[in-house]
């Protein structure tokens, strides 16, 4: 067959986006024969490369879950196991979205209803934005400090929020998948995660650097006392600033969802755009980016919650041999009192 028969070459179609009025589709997409022809291998990479990776997400998260009694991992166990179902779900509809129907590009023949293309597409972000919340609540609870929001560290708060968030999402896409006139109610829902995206970024951005600055501060002041003491924490130092290191690089991956989020909300592949076939390698660029980060941003929620609590609850007590004192030190209390010395 040949896709050239409509007037205008490959090359032309690549380099200009088709443009015209419609309400046909909810959000442009490429002309798929077209599209595929131009992409070849690189499509079969995208959709089944990311479904797999999504669905190992899903399993990991799984076998977490079921070995939840042998855990030695971040936080309570309730955080824990709600974490995890949270990513369950996450990688579980990301997958099946991206190996059922791609994209409602009928790409295995299989033609979804449009709510459930909807929800399968859009319960995966309260489901990133919640487990982001609840390993924020758990690293401060791990680390016993209070900064930034109280309501942030409120468990029921949090809880409130997260059952909202979802309520939102399942009422706008199965709403305007119904009734397209609703259609804005995708807006509400978008900006939400957004701006609840955001605040948890920049709250996170926030606690990371302080947990990093105490602990550096509390070991500065224990190796004024004795050096020794240097070799015997490290392994402490090293396992609190990791944690802490890793969920400010979340932090960044979740400022660039929202921004790609944004993106996708008001630029060329929106549901308001005029562009009715985008390009397609920027469409497939802007997908695959898009993809990348948000699976980048659930592997590390994933690899923080399974690490062992590097800070300690109790005192850790450390004599020195020449001096016959004991040095009680509490890291990362709310006392402001670090550091104890006692003969």
């Amino acid at each position: 067959m040949d896709f050239r028969s409509s007037g205008s070459d490959d090359s032309e179609y690549h380099k200009k986006p088709v443009e015209q009025p419609t309400d046909a589709l909810a959000e442009p997409g490429p002309d798929w024969p077209v599209a595929k022809k131009l992409w070849g291998l690189a499509w079969e990479l995208h959709w089944i490369g990311f479904g797999v990776l999504f669905g190992l997400l899903a399993i990991h998260s799984l076998f977490a879950l079921v070995l939840v009694k042998h855990r030695k991992g971040f936080g309570r166990k309730p955080l824990f196991i709600a974490i995890n179902s949270l990513l369950l779900t996450f990688g579980a509809t990301r997958a099946v979205y991206l190996l059922l129907d791609p994209y409602e590009s009928r790409e295995n023949g299989v033609e979804d209803p449009k709510w459930l293309t909807l929800l399968l597409f859009g319960i995966a972000y309260p489901c990133l934005t919640s487990s982001f919340s609840l390993i924020h609540l758990a690293f401060l609870e791990v680390t016993k400090m209070k900064i930034g929001p109280s309501k942030l560290q409120n468990i029921k708060f949090l809880c409130g929020v997260i059952v909202i968030h979802f309520i939102i999402v399942f009422t706008a896409e199965t709403s305007s998948s119904i009734k397209p006139e609703l259609d804005t109610l995708l807006i509400v829902c978008q900006s939400f995660f957004i701006l609840w995206g955001l605040l948890l970024s920049g709250s996170f951005i926030y606690s990371g650097c302080k947990v990093i600055n105490r602990v550096e501060n509390v070991h500065e002041q224990l190796n004024a006392i004795e050096k020794n003491v240097r070799q015997r924490n490290k392994k402490q130092k090293s396992s609190t600033t990791k944690v802490a290191k890793i969920t400010l690089f979340t932090s960044f991956l979740g400022i660039a969802v929202c921004g790609l989020h944004l993106y996708s909300m008001i630029g060329v592949y929106g549901m308001y755009s005029t562009v009715v076939h985008p390009s397609p390698w920027p469409w497939l660029a802007f997908q695959s980016s898009f993809r990348l980060v948000e699976l980048a941003m659930a592997c590390t929620i994933a690899y923080s919650v399974m690490q062992p609590e590097g800070v300690k609850t109790r005192n850790a007590t450390i004599t020195t041999g020449r001096m016959n004192m004991s040095v009680r030190v509490t890291p990362l209390c709310n006392t402001g009192q670090i550091i104890q010395v006692s003969s």
